[in-house]
C-alpha cells in the first residue's frame, strides 16, 4: 500500500503525470500537455493504465479545485479520458461499503481505522489465485493469513456500521486522525454456520493521511 500525498497545485500534478512515460513508451513526450497511458501508468507506479492508475489519479487530485480537477482529466488522451470518466473510482462512506459495494470495483473512502487485534472477531475468508500447471484456480484462506485488517468507521466515535480494509502485512498504520483509502472491493466468504459480519472488504492500494476535523 502506497501513501499518496495529494498535489496542492495544478502545475505540480501536471508535471507528475505528463512525464514522458518509461523508455519503451516511444510515442509519449514529457510536458506536451497530453497524458498518455504510459505516462499515467508511470506516475501511478503500475505498468498499464488500468483501474489502479485511475485510482491514483483520483486520489492525487483530491486537494485541487473542481476546475483544476477537470483540467487534469482533460489532459488525458481522448480514449483514456473516456475510460476514466466511465470507470472513475466511486467515493463511498465506510458504513455503505457492505450495502452499496460491488466486487471488483475501485472505491475511495475516508474514515477512522482501528486495527483488528482479535483474529477470531472475523471468521471470514478470501479467495486467492493459485497456478496449477497452466490453469489458474482459486483457494480459500483466512483473511488474516494474507493481510493486516482494519475496521474503518465514519467518524471518531467509531460506531458501527463500519467497513473492512485489508493491506499487505507489515508495519501498522500510525495516525491519530482519519485516513482516506483507495482500493478494490473484494467479496468475503464464510463457512456454513458462521456469522456474516461483513459482505466485502477493500483491498487497499493507496492511502492518504488526513487531518481531524
Amino acid at each position: 500500500m502506497r501513501e499518496i500525498k495529494p498535489f496542492k497545485t495544478l502545475r505540480g500534478l501536471e508535471q507528475a503525470i505528463d512525464n514522458g512515460g518509461r523508455f519503451y513508451n516511444l510515442f509519449s513526450h514529457a510536458e506536451d500537455s497530453v497524458v498518455s497511458r504510459g505516462e499515467l501508468a508511470k506516475a501511478a507506479g503500475v505498468y498499464s493504465s488500468n483501474d489502479t492508475a485511475f485510482l491514483f489519479l483520483e486520489m492525487a487530485r483530491q486537494d485541487l479545485s473542481p476546475y483544476e480537477q477537470d483540467t487534469v482529466v482533460e489532459m488525458l488522451e481522448p480514449e483514456l479520458q473516456r475510460e476514466f470518466r466511465k470507470r472513475r473510482p466511486k467515493t463511498i462512506a465506510p458504513d455503505l461499503v457492505d450495502t452499496e459495494g460491488k466486487a471488483g470495483t475501485t472505491v475511495i473512502m475516508a474514515g477512522y481505522p482501528q486495527f483488528v487485534e482479535n483474529k477470531t472477531e472475523f471468521q471470514c475468508y478470501i479467495q486467492i489465485p493459485v497456478m496449477v500447471g497452466k490453469v489458474t484456480t482459486y483457494t480459500q484462506i483466512p483473511i488474516f493469513d494474507q493481510f493486516d485488517v482494519y475496521e474503518v468507521f465514519n467518524d471518531k466515535r467509531m460506531q458501527k456500521p463500519s467497513s473492512v480494509v485489508a493491506r499487505s502485512r507489515g508495519k501498522r498504520l500510525n495516525h491519530d486522525g482519519p485516513i482516506r483509502f483507495g482500493g478494490i472491493v473484494r467479496k468475503l466468504d464464510y463457512n456454513n454456520g458462521e456469522e456474516r459480519v461483513h459482505n466485502f472488504y477493500v483491498e487497499t492500494v493507496f492511502y492518504t493521511k488526513l487531518q481531524s476535523t
